[in-house]
C-alpha cells in the first residue's frame, strides 16, 4: 500500500503515482554548503553564512513539506519505523551521489529519559539502516546529558542557546582524525548537527 494515502500499489513501489507527483525532492538549485533548497545555487546561503563553520557539508533528499514532513512525523512520535527503510534506501543513495566518503556514521542521540519515553531513537535507527546500505559503521561516540525544549518552536538563536552543552564526545580517541557523518531525520536552522560537529572537532 502506498505509504501516503494507502491506496494499493504495485509490489516494490512506496507510494502510488498520484503521491509520487507530490513529493518534495530537494534536486532542484541547493546553496551547496548547507544544502537548503534556493532559487539560484550558491556556495554559502544567508543562513548557513558565517554560523554553520564547524559542517562541511550538509545534504538531503527531500525538503521538510507534505507528505514527506507527516511521514517524518510519523516516524519519529507514532512508532512508524518501517518508514525508516524507505528513508535510508534513498539517503544511500545521496551518499553517493554526494560522493561521501565517511570513516564512520553517528546519530543525534537522545537523552536516557527521553528514549525510554519514546521507545527508540529515530536518528539511531536510521544510522543503522543506512550503515548496512553504505557499509560505513556506526560509531555511539555522542551522548545528550540533558533535556532540551523542542527545537520546532524555537527560533534559530534560541535553538543555539537550548543546545549549548547538551551534546558530550564519550570516545574522543575514536573520533581523531576521522571523517563523521552525522544522520539526522531533519534539520530547519542546522543548530543541532553544528553543535555536535563542534564537539566532534574539538575532540
Amino acid at each position: 500500500r502506498c505509504l501516503n494515502c494507502g491506496r494499493e500499489v504495485f509490489e516494490g513501489q512506496e507510494f502510488c503515482e498520484e503521491c509520487l507527483k507530490t513529493l518534495p525532492y530537494n534536486d532542484g538549485a541547493i546553496c551547496d554548503h548547507c544544502g537548503r533548497k534556493l532559487n539560484v545555487f550558491s556556495n554559502y546561503c544567508s543562513t548557513c553564512k558565517g554560523k554553520l563553520v564547524d559542517l562541511d557539508k550538509c545534504r538531503s533528499v527531500f525538503n521538510y513539506a507534505p507528505p514527506i514532513s507527516k511521514l517524518i512525523k510519523h516516524a519519529k512520535y507514532d512508532n512508524a519505523k518501517y518508514l525508516l527503510d524507505y528513508f535510508a534506501k534513498l539517503l544511500s543513495n545521496l551518499y553517493f551521489q554526494s560522493y561521501f566518503n565517511a570513516d564512520y556514521l553517528t546519530y543525534v542521540p537522545m537523552t536516557k529519559k527521553a528514549e525510554r519515553r519514546r521507545g527508540y531513537n529515530q536518528s539511531k535507527l536510521l544510522a543503522q539502516k543506512l550503515c548496512e546500505k553504505v557499509g560505513v559503521q556506526v560509531l555511539d561516540c555522542l551522548v545528550k546529558t540533558k533535556e532540551t525544549k523542542r527545537q520546532a518552536t524555537l527560533t534559530a538563536n534560541e535553538r543555539r542557546k537550548n543546545l549549548a552543552d547538551a551534546f558530550k564526545v564519550i570516545d574522543k580517541k575514536s573520533v581523531k582524525g576521522k571523517s563523521i557523518l552525522i544522520v539526522d531525520d531533519g534539520t530547519t536552522t542546522g543548530a543541532t548537527a553544528q553543535i555536535i560537529a563542534q564537539k566532534l572537532k574539538s575532540a
